[in-house]
């Protein structure tokens, strides 16, 4: 099909559906398309080197010497060309379009599905649609420029309407592309279910929750929080992170040992979850001696008693004398997806910047009440909007470490121009900064990529 499906299926859509492979069956019911959507492969969003600009994943300078592209995203390297180096990070791109060609193939055929009533057929639709719209904000955000009045008109990702080969892929506009999430989400949520089949099925909080991240990076913000605030009345739960390290309390403090297996797994046990979407396939797989490592610097901006740090990263110094935190949980979190803490995070922004600071406070407070030691809790206050919003997103920042949420607000806030974010990293007595103007928060595409672009062009969105 278009784009990297094309190099994944040898026939069109067409004529998949009217040959049967061996070995292989045609999606006719409602359940051949559903198991599409519980199939865990279509569920990734590779997040590696956002992480690595970010700071959120450490590497050890040695380390660096392994990748170009790492090495110039993790030190902020403005004059190093991205696109000319930008070989191997295809996967961000690939996997998404193959995510595409299954939700546009369950919108497109799912009203036929056999075996069903006209309520679950509708059912299966708007998950697809939300699921949809989630993966081309993830991608838009990879490879396109932030949403704002100066870059409507600006190139974003190919817009793919179709799981059939011959179907165009116009390099959508930013303003294009967001328009499609918004009606997408917006036609969905009347048939979403209260409750999913499993947890990578959306719910109704999840479109809601993924219209209040789509209008957030619009900057539509009196959408935003009343779309979060409708997430919360569908699902406004959260996880007991307090009673999670009491009850594990005995492993997590024991400094012999690096112990990563849970009584339980908040992952997927988890009130809070509105769509589980996992990781990156890549840099999460094999991972046995617990969390992605985090470095001295980016533990430091958590506060003393935050479980988010110390019930999943110790201290840890090797025998060659390299400091970082080592990971004690090996639970694979759910990096992709939405949770109602997000929701509290947007309503809380939404609340201060139409100056309702107090309640902003308690929005953020209410999360933070169930992620801090109680002898260390200590509620977040603020005199201003501009203390408030810097607050929130501070906060909200280590609640979704090693996710693209923090490096989306960046980028809204750094072209908003209020709320910059300036990036540092000291590596062996050098420091490195990554400016709010810089082009590094755009990765380009690959060179496999616009080499092989579908049916359409498609027009690199960044210089370097």
């Amino acid at each position: 099909a278009a784009l990297v499906v094309s190099g994944l299926f040898a026939t069109s859509c067409n004529d998949f559906l009217n040959e049967i492979p061996k070995g292989e069956k045609i999606p006719q019911t409602w359940e051949d398309y559903n198991a599409f959507m519980r199939n865990k492969n279509l569920s990734y969003f590779e997040n590696e080197q956002i992480l690595f600009l970010m700071g959120d994943y450490f590497r050890s300078p040695s380390a660096l010497n392994s990748s170009e592209l790492t090495r110039a995203n993790y030190l902020f390297l403005e004059d190093v060309d991205r696109t000319a180096i930008n070989t191997g990070d295809y996967m961000a791109f690939y996997s998404a379009y193959e995510m595409m060609f299954y939700w546009n193939l369950i919108i497109e055929e799912g009203m036929n599905a056999t075996q069903a009533t006209d309520q679950q057929r509708r059912m299966l639709v708007a998950q697809a649609r939300v699921l949809r719209a989630m993966t081309y904000h993830y991608i838009a955000n990879y490879h396109a420029d932030q949403y704002c009045e100066a870059t409507l008109n600006t190139l974003s990702v190919p817009l793919v309407t179709s799981a059939s080969v011959e179907a165009p892929s116009p390099q959508a506009t930013l303003q294009q592309l967001y328009d499609f999430m918004v009606s997408d989400l917006l036609a969905a949520i009347p048939d979403l279910p209260d409750r999913g089949e499993t947890i990578v099925h959306p719910t109704k909080a999840a479109g809601y929750g993924m219209l209040a991240r789509v209008y957030l990076s619009m900057g539509r913000y009196a959408d935003a929080g009343k779309a979060a605030s409708d997430a919360i009345k569908e699902n406004g739960n959260l996880y007991d992170w307090v009673k999670f390290y009491n009850d594990d309390k005995e492993r997590i403090e024991d400094t012999s040992t690096f112990n990563v297996a849970t009584s339980v797994n908040p992952e997927i046990d988890n009130p809070e979850n509105y769509v589980y979407h996992a990781s990156s396939s890549g840099y999460w797989a094999g991972i046995s001696s617990g969390s992605l490592t985090l470095s001295l610097e980016r533990a430091a901006r958590f506060e003393p008693g935050d479980i988010r740090l110390i019930g999943k990263w110790r201290y840890y110094k090797t025998a060659a004398g390299i400091e970082y935190y080592r990971g004690l949980y090996a639970n694979e979190p759910n990096y992709g997806g939405i949770r109602a803490a997000e929701m509290y995070y947007i309503l809380a922004e939404c609340q201060a910047r139409d100056g309702k600071i107090s309640e902003a406070m308690e929005s953020v407070n209410k999360v933070r009440r169930t992620r801090f030691l109680p002898e260390y809790y200590t509620p977040l206050q603020a005199a201003d909007k501009t203390e408030a919003i810097n607050k929130i997103i501070d906060d909200k920042a280590n609640e979704f470490i090693q996710t693209q949420i923090p490096f989306c607000d960046y980028r809204r806030l750094n072209k908003e121009g209020i709320y910059t974010r300036t990036l540092t990293k000291t590596i062996d007595g050098v420091t490195y900064t990554l400016r709010p103007e810089s082009h590094m928060w755009i990765f380009p595409y690959p060179a496999k990529v616009l080499q092989n672009p579908g049916n359409n062009p498609i027009v690199q969105t960044v210089n370097k």
